[in-house]
């Protein structure tokens, strides 16, 4: 199962961080507000940042302007790159119209507030930012709800018309993010979502021209061209979910030359898709050689995919009843007459499993154990 999450700084939460370089004007703020809210307190804006990472994310963050390590401004700035939905306060004895626009523009405040501000006037405008964080919260976990519908939708489609493609997701989405945290693109559940969606166009391709294309087999060149056409037909069933053109436009684009302006997401795509399918045939840093030599692919990507196919891959003996999606099979996987049931480099997904597990009850059986690669992976987080 796919788990969906907007990003660890949705969380909900109740907490108030208050920041300032004066510790007393912390601590007189803390006696009269404690009774009201959750209270935290940092000294200064690199304390503030230490305190968000290590016990974030919270709710409302009020913070002094004029700082000396960081002015609030900056902060504020840094903070809602941390956490988009957490709300954000600015105090400022210098209440010129400069600092008010630099405020908003950049650190996107929701209240500007003049020194010396009553504790009255600051709980009120505490009380409104927690009201407004409940409702940003609220509204991105409706949509998050609605996003992760739309997208079990669409890989239980593909898992029902084409398990062969849907048993290659796990793997693709695992390789795309190992390859994109190696290169520093983002944001990684776009990507890995990317990656999980790439084939999605697959559905209207008769069954055995997937099978030979999955394979690295030649294709005539009416069936080359509605490969082709596959990223186009993907966008068009992608772009209408919510927070997903940008998924959309990287599948669309996943084929195009690796040269600007094409994405680097796009690029990714290209490299973890053709490797999925040469290295059914040969070893895994076999088919990035054979794929170094062809200028359809970024050679950044090739070479960092390079470096992590080795720590991605352990080859395990394993039984029928250990066999687990995202498996591929090192060797032919026959009967117990020698009689070849599934091709070595098929990647291992449920329908097959379930197939091999009434042939092992059954007078044929299934010869054991069998021969697999695993390749390591993690569930999907979406961070935005």
């Amino acid at each position: 199962m796919v788990e969906l999450r907007p990003s660890a700084g949705d969380r909900v939460t109740e907490k108030i961080l208050l920041v300032d370089d004066d510790p007393n004007i912390l601590r007189g703020f803390q006696r009269q507000l404690r009774k009201t809210f959750d209270i935290h307190l940092a000294l200064g804006g690199l304390d503030a940042l230490e305190i968000l990472r290590n016990e974030g994310p919270f709710a409302v963050v009020v913070s002094d302007m004029q700082m000396p390590e960081m002015s609030g401004v900056e902060l504020l700035a840094k903070i809602r790159d941390l956490h988009e939905h957490t709300i954000r306060i600015m105090l400022t004895g210098n209440a010129d119209q400069q600092t008010a626009v630099d405020a908003v523009n950049q650190g996107h405040i929701f209240r500007f507030l003049n020194k010396p501000c009553s504790p009255e006037v600051l709980s009120t405008s505490i009380e409104s930012a927690l009201h407004q964080y409940r409702l940003v919260t609220a509204e991105a976990e409706l949509l998050n709800q609605t996003l992760a519908g739309s997208v079990r939708m669409l890989t239980q489609v593909l898992s029902i018309a084409m398990p062969q493609v849907f048993g290659l997701s796990q793997e693709a989405r695992t390789l795309a993010r190992e390859l994109a945290t190696r290169i520093g693109v983002g944001p990684l559940w776009q990507i890995e979502m990317s990656a999980m969606l790439m084939r999605l166009g697959y559905v209207s391709l008769p069954p055995e021209v997937v099978a030979r294309y999955l394979h690295a087999r030649p294709l005539t060149p009416s069936e080359q061209k509605l490969v082709d056409q596959t990223p186009k037909l993907g966008h068009d069933l992608i772009a209408s979910i919510p927070r997903l053109q940008g998924v959309a436009r990287w599948v669309a684009s996943q084929n195009d030359l690796p040269k600007e302006p094409t994405p680097i997401a796009a690029r990714i795509l290209k490299a973890v898709g053709d490797f999925q399918r040469y290295s059914h045939d040969q070893s895994p840093l076999s088919a990035i050689n054979s794929m170094m030599r062809d200028p359809r692919y970024d050679p950044q990507v090739l070479e960092s995919l390079a470096m992590i196919a080795d720590s991605m891959y352990a080859n395990r003996q394993v039984s029928v009843t250990e066999l687990k999606e995202g498996m591929i099979l090192e060797e032919h996987l026959a009967d117990g007459h020698g009689v070849i049931l599934v091709a070595k480099g098929t990647e291992i997904h449920q329908s097959l499993i379930e197939k091999l597990t009434r042939l092992r009850r059954s007078g044929s059986g299934v010869k054991e154990p069998i021969a697999v690669r695993v390749v390591s992976g993690e569930k999907l987080t979406l961070a935005s």
